[in-house]
């Protein structure tokens, strides 16, 4: 939590920019303006969190980025279970396996099955994650799982 990029963060974005400039701001509305001071404080909070919508927007773009990078395909409209997910990986691998099994060496021909799987698994990733389970803590004690068998390169 302590990292370079969260005391930048916190001094740089919320001391040095929203509380200098909430400072200020609030000096002008109440004594340019003669607005009082709990509404001056209300649209001073208004005003710096339309500007700042944006510029943690900017800052956080590269995290948020890595978040849609977990999903390739929109999300399918609907409510769904992980039994209904179940089902829908089972039926998506057996076609799969069946255009596999008749041309595994024309990729052309069973990509589109493979991709169809594909779509059924980030959604039963989806489902979970809606449901509020910890899917990256798992994924993360499972790559650290592979490291230690030497499964990856650069171990």
């Amino acid at each position: 939590m302590f990292s370079k990029e969260w005391f930048v963060y916190v001094f740089g974005r919320w001391i040095l920019l929203s509380g200098i400039a909430g400072a200020i701001l609030q000096v002008i509305l109440v004594d340019k303006f003669s607005i009082p001071t709990f509404p001056a404080f209300l649209l001073n909070q208004l005003i710096l969190a339309s500007v700042f919508w944006y510029v943690d927007k900017y800052i956080f773009q590269r995290h948020f980025g890595a978040v849609k990078a977990i999903f390739k395909f929109p999300r399918v409209r609907g409510e769904f279970t992980p039994s209904h997910q179940f089902n829908k990986i089972t039926e998506e691998y057996n076609e799969f396996s069946a255009a596999y099994k008749k041309s595994p060496e024309d990729y052309g021909k069973w990509l589109h099955e493979f991709l169809d799987l594909s779509h059924a698994v980030e959604m039963t990733e989806r489902v979970l994650r809606e449901k509020g389970v910890d899917v990256s803590g798992e994924f993360y004690r499972i790559v650290q799982q592979n490291k230690a068998k030497g499964l990856y390169d650069g171990n």
